[in-house]
């Protein structure tokens, strides 16, 4: 070891204060910071992964267990099922009327429809999207309700909703592809900052495409 300004330098380059001369202890800085960053990375959710999250793009059948189970595997949050979730985003608005979150690979309407609609108009609604070619692509479809999930945010924006200022306030209630039973469909209410099943209602649309 060489001493640098009372501190010791050994021959891993890491460092150790010194008293008199005399190292304190054999606990190194560079151990606690070893330490920490093993911790750090045994304790992040799926969801914070630096590679991103995949999340289930095709349309389901869902219990309420079964959502409860998925806002915790991925730490999304919902106001009552997991309010301690902080899923973390990564927009980029791109100037064509779509937003790309980074973090789950999905591109999604900035909007989306401008009035609510059943879940079977919705279909319709993408339809349209894709015969049109929104933004260059017609490959939009309804999202999943985990991929939804994803968008709903622990604080309100300055909108009044929970969701990333990014979007459009308008589309306070979107559908999913995803069902609960016969003809009742899952939907993201980013007014409440809940996900919930209904059989029959007017709701808007906000498609979604995953990225090539």
């Amino acid at each position: 070891m060489k001493k640098i300004r009372g501190v010791l330098l050994n021959e891993r380059g890491c460092f150790a204060k010194v008293s008199g001369g005399n190292v304190m202890n054999r606990l190194t800085i560079c151990s606690i910071v070893t330490l920490f960053f093993i911790i750090w990375s045994i304790s992040i959710p799926d969801a914070m992964s630096s590679d991103g999250v995949n999340l289930r793009s095709q349309p389901k059948q869902l219990s309420d267990n079964d959502v409860k189970s998925m806002l915790i595997k991925y730490n999304f949050f919902d106001r009552t099922k997991n309010p301690g979730g902080a899923f973390v985003n990564d927009f980029v608005g791109n100037g064509n009327g779509t937003v790309t979150d980074r973090a789950t690979g999905l591109m999604w309407q900035k909007s989306g429809s401008s009035d609510g609609m059943t879940g079977q108009d919705a279909r319709e609604y993408v339809n349209i999207l894709n015969t049109e070619k929104f933004a260059g692509h017609s490959d939009w479809r309804l999202p999943t309700i985990e991929e939804l999930a994803s968008l709903i945010k622990p604080v309100k924006s300055e909108g009044n909703l929970y969701i990333d200022p990014v979007f459009s306030q308008k589309q306070e209630i979107c559908w999913s592809g995803d069902t609960f039973g016969t003809d009742t469909a899952w939907y993201a209410s980013f007014k409440t900052g809940m996900i919930r099943h209904i059989y029959h209602f007017f709701y808007h649309v906000r498609a979604v495409r995953t990225l090539k």
